[in-house]
């Protein structure tokens, strides 16, 4: 007798694992405002499910740097300083610089291909008046840059930049990276950045890729520095 198919059910682990997907993305999004207060309870009515996979994802999130668990007060989504993103962007400037360098050498072609296909979806959200606002051009600038992590093909460079800057980036590139100006300015420094890594000039591009997050630190600076002046009582 052949036994008949059975559908396997789903391990905790994969409930986990959506749950932290889909509160990620929430996040990441602008679900949440930075600074927020959640609970496990708010979050398991949301979602539908138990707080145990909520517990879970939450721990899971805090190690990439999106919430903050505080004992006794509760789960809070990130909300960081002017300083701490200065020191997010040094990081982040130390691992792209080594990952451009990485993927000039084993991937130049297929990069300079990759964020030349970006860009082009890229064109019309940061040329229209009318959908700069829109998420569309956050999230092509996020994949612009993780393009540059895939050509290193250096999976441990990789699993530490998508866990300490990559999520934190999008999540603010959402919130603080809606002004015409703004989006205007960092596509051409992309156009840029993607004629560099054609030409495989290492030194312009590396030179390059730092002014751009240099731009991008003094830009979130000013935009945080002006929130929690606005934030602050009047005395």
């Amino acid at each position: 007798m052949v036994a008949a198919e059975v559908t396997p059910i789903d391990r905790p682990e994969q409930l986990t694992d959506l749950v932290l997907a889909r509160l990620r993305q929430d996040i990441v999004e602008g679900t949440f405002e930075l600074g927020e207060r959640l609970s496990e309870q708010q979050l398991s009515t949301r979602y539908r499910v138990t707080k145990a996979p909520i517990r879970s994802a939450c721990i899971r999130l805090q190690g990439e740097g999106l919430l903050k668990i505080v004992p006794q007060r509760g789960i809070f989504v990130f909300d960081p300083t002017a300083a701490e993103v200065r020191a997010l962007c040094e990081l982040r400037a130390a691992l792209e610089l080594e990952a451009v360098a990485l993927a000039l050498e084993r991937n130049r072609q297929d990069l300079a291909r990759d964020l030349q296909a970006v860009i082009e979806l890229m064109r019309p959200f940061a040329l229209d008046p009318a959908t700069v606002a829109d998420l569309g051009y956050q999230r092509l600038d996020s994949a612009f840059h993780l393009a540059i992590l895939q050509a290193a093909s250096s999976p441990m460079l990789m699993d530490a930049y998508r866990t300490t800057v990559d999520w934190r980036f999008s999540a603010l590139r959402t919130r603080l990276a809606r002004q015409r100006a703004h989006a205007e300015n960092s596509f051409r420094e992309h156009l840029d950045i993607q004629a560099a890594v054609a030409g495989g000039d290492l030194p312009a591009l590396q030179g390059l890729l730092r002014r751009h997050i240099d731009n991008t630190d003094r830009y979130y600076a000013r935009l945080l520095q002006a929130r929690a002046a606005a934030a602050e009582p009047a005395a």
